[in-house]
């Protein structure tokens, strides 16, 4: 499995980003395009000014995305906004709809800027531990014998992993007990007067079980 660089991470960051970002202003381009052809229909047809149609036309798609963004779910917010647009909507100059028009344009070349120069450290390390977690799934073996072969070999690494863990035990082991010579840490050498715990035990105690410093032979 390759592992990915911070460079791969960061473009496929910024193009997730493009994505979703694209995709409302494709619906909002398409229903400005709509809602502003219906505005010159209305305007040619009532002998209306028919940039002002146009562009009051192309602004009625904001207060609905507007809605959804503060996540009104009420059928009647949107009727009520259809009848409050259509009725100030003609006493609000065209500059005014152009100027709306500019800075929604704005905002959005704004954000695609954004989502290019956005300083993505912190996602970078955050997708790099969390996919230093992950664990690699088990391969497929569907025969019996990659089965066994596979299983095998794991447990040939656990084996490896214990013998390795004893022979560092018995590395610390480099001493021997005065008595009986058996193999001591330098912990217990120290502990015990140069005997192991047993020994000690047998020189320093009495047939009835005192225990005395001085050696008892």
């Amino acid at each position: 499995m390759r592992v990915k660089s911070d460079e791969d991470i960061k473009k496929e960051l910024i193009s997730k980003d493009l994505n979703e970002l694209i995709k409302p202003l494709l619906i909002f381009v398409v229903l400005t395009i709509l809602f502003g052809y219906a505005g010159y229909v209305y305007s040619v047809d009532n002998n209306l000014d028919i940039k002002h149609g146009i562009i009051f036309g192309s602004l009625f798609p904001l207060g609905i995305a507007l809605i959804k963004v503060f996540d009104i779910e009420n059928s009647f917010i949107y009727i009520a906004y259809t009848i409050t647009y259509i009725c100030i909507s003609d006493y609000i100059p065209t500059f005014v709809g152009i100027i709306i028009l500019f800075i929604i344009i704005t905002l959005f070349l704004i954000s695609f800027i954004y989502v290019e120069k956005k300083d993505r450290t912190e996602e970078i390390k955050t997708i790099n531990y969390n996919e230093s977690k992950i664990i690699h799934p088990v391969p497929n073996v569907n025969t019996q014998t990659s089965r066994t072969k596979y299983f095998s070999e794991i447990n040939n690494d656990i084996n490896e992993e214990v013998e390795n863990d004893i022979f560092d035990e018995e590395e610390k082991l480099d001493y021997e007990c005065e008595l009986c010579f058996k193999k001591i840490s330098y912990e217990e050498y120290e502990l015990y007067d140069g005997y192991c715990e047993e020994c000690f035990m047998d020189v320093h105690m009495d047939d009835k079980g005192n225990y005395h410093d001085e050696e008892i032979l």
